[in-house]
């Protein structure tokens, strides 16, 4: 099996979600297969402190990895995988290392251009 590959932004397009009432949502561009990364969260990051201080503007793209580093993907720091919308049936998944302090989004399985990427955003974010 080829060595899996990593994907950039200008593999993907940002156009409205088939998920309607989801707003933009996120699109290969080209064949995608399996554990390929479909690339890494980015945003600005903070720490939990920073992040319970009542003055945080609220936002909706909160992914904590760890006490220290809590990535916040809005903004000008923040790239396309933001636009990665909820299914309960994905075509990928959300990789978080602790160690190496980043996230990534990880193909379960080959996405065929024009797909949109979808992640089960977990039972937590819907609390």
């Amino acid at each position: 099996m080829p060595k899996p590959k990593i994907f950039t932004e200008s593999d993907f397009d940002v156009r409205p979600s088939t998920i309607k009432g989801a707003g933009q949502g996120l699109f290969a561009k080209t064949h995608i297969r399996e554990e390929d990364t479909i690339g890494y969260y980015t945003g600005e990051v903070i720490d939990e402190n920073a992040f319970h201080d009542p003055e945080r503007p609220f936002s909706a793209y909160v992914l904590w990895v760890c006490r220290t580093h809590i990535i916040i993907g809005e903004g000008p720091k923040a790239n396309y995988t933001r636009y990665i919308n909820h299914s309960d049936e994905p075509n990928a998944f959300l990789v978080v290392s602790h160690r190496w302090k980043s996230a990534r989004f990880e193909a379960l399985c080959d996405i065929a251009p024009g797909e949109e990427i979808f992640f089960n955003y977990g039972e937590d974010y819907w609390e």
